[in-house]
């Protein structure tokens, strides 16, 4: 995955201002947002047929619960494979337990793979088969107080394989099917499973970067590597664990209570030695700064173990993961991060409005009030 940056932020930049976008309230409301379910034909090339159940069981707790479903693009993989394909498959499945969530609950925003939606077409996830689909590249929310400060995108804007050069990257994609079957038989290509700390790339580091800019909390997908407040799992282990050495040093500490800190630390090294062992080298965002919360990833659909999804409600916002073994009908099976999402949003407009924040920000579009 190759980006521009330059390039990138000009697109980035150019959806930001647009005013033709949908703008969702915040307030009131409960989104969850999946992305690169890369839905297929059910074959041996088709990725995301593993978690189908999973797909389902999510969406039927997220329905049931009153959530909003925010596709965030490469919903289906029409590189691959055509509409018709991908419809026949899924209609009673995965599409059935999109649309029963309802027309007015349900945005889609169109990715790389498929891009097509950016024109109308009979939309499988339309609750009507008469009513036409179409999806837009980007969408706002506007927060409690007025102002509009998240952008949801899909994230291959600046690629140079998935953006640009679509014109060579599809028919590759294409013939790559016919091949895939056989390397899958063999072990040669699998997915991967949803690991806790994913490694930030230079990808990552662009999209934070015209992010923290303009003061914006962005959500993409595109990448497959889930991010939580652009930060790595590794990252928050680390200073987790530098917290409770602190904390066992504090006196008048009872057994109990040591008992419990260094219990924690014990955790807390497993998981960053499995980290270290799967030779993860986290390249921060910021650099030596401190990161802000500018830049979440949903991660994706085909993890060999799973799915991840990013939930938004007027409280909090959360990084999840639904087991492919046995997806609770309960909730999420695991909670990767959270914060109050409130408090992240007041982080971000101080920062917009020149707060104590050390690095340079640029004020965000002119349309965009700061509440």
């Amino acid at each position: 995955m190759a980006l521009d940056k330059d390039y990138t932020h000009r697109r980035l930049k150019t959806l930001w201002e647009r005013d033709d976008f949908p703008i969702l309230d915040i307030k009131g409301n409960k989104y969850v947002l999946f992305s690169d379910l890369h839905m297929g034909d059910g074959g041996g090339a088709d990725d995301f047929f593993p978690n189908e159940n999973t797909l389902e069981t999510a969406l039927e707790y997220y329905r049931s619960n009153g959530f909003k479903l925010i596709l965030v693009g490469d919903v289906e993989d029409l590189w691959k494979f055509g509409l018709e394909e991908v419809r026949s498959r899924y209609f009673l499945t995965a599409y059935k337990a999109i649309s029963a969530i309802g027309d007015q609950n349900v945005y889609r925003i169109f990715g790389n793979h498929d891009g097509d939606w950016d024109t109308p077409k009979v939309d499988p996830i339309k609750v009507m088969p008469v009513q036409l689909g179409i999806a837009r590249e980007a969408i706002k929310m506007r927060d409690a107080d007025g102002g509009v400060r998240i952008l949801i995108c899909h994230g291959h804007q600046g690629d140079i394989d998935s953006d640009r050069g679509t014109w060579i990257s599809r028919p590759a994609v294409r013939f790559y099917r016919l091949v895939e079957p056989i390397l899958k038989m063999f072990g040669w290509v699998k997915q991967p499973p949803a690991i806790k700390s994913q490694i930030i790339k230079s990808y990552e580091q662009i999209f934070y970067k015209w992010a923290r800019d303009y003061g914006v909390l962005i959500i993409c997908g595109h990448s497959h590597r889930a991010i939580f407040a652009s930060r790595s799992h590794l990252e928050e282990c680390m200073e987790d664990r530098g917290k409770a050495k602190a904390a066992l040093r504090q006196p008048g500490l009872s057994k109990e209570q040591i008992k419990s800190i260094k219990e924690h630390i014990r955790k807390l090294k497993k998981d960053i030695r499995e980290e270290k062992k799967r030779g993860r080298k986290i390249t921060p965002v910021a650099g030596k700064a401190v990161p802000g919360p500018n830049y979440f990833n949903t991660g994706c659909g085909i993890y060999n173990d799973g799915i991840t999804a990013i939930e938004l409600t007027e409280q909090k916002i959360r990084l999840v993961k639904w087991n492919r073994r046995n997806p609770s009908t309960e909730g999420p099976n695991i909670v990767y991060g959270h914060k109050d999402l409130s408090t992240v949003l007041q982080q971000l407009k101080r920062k917009a409005l020149g707060g104590s924040d050390s690095e340079v920000i640029r004020p965000g579009p002119s349309r965009d009030p700061l509440g």
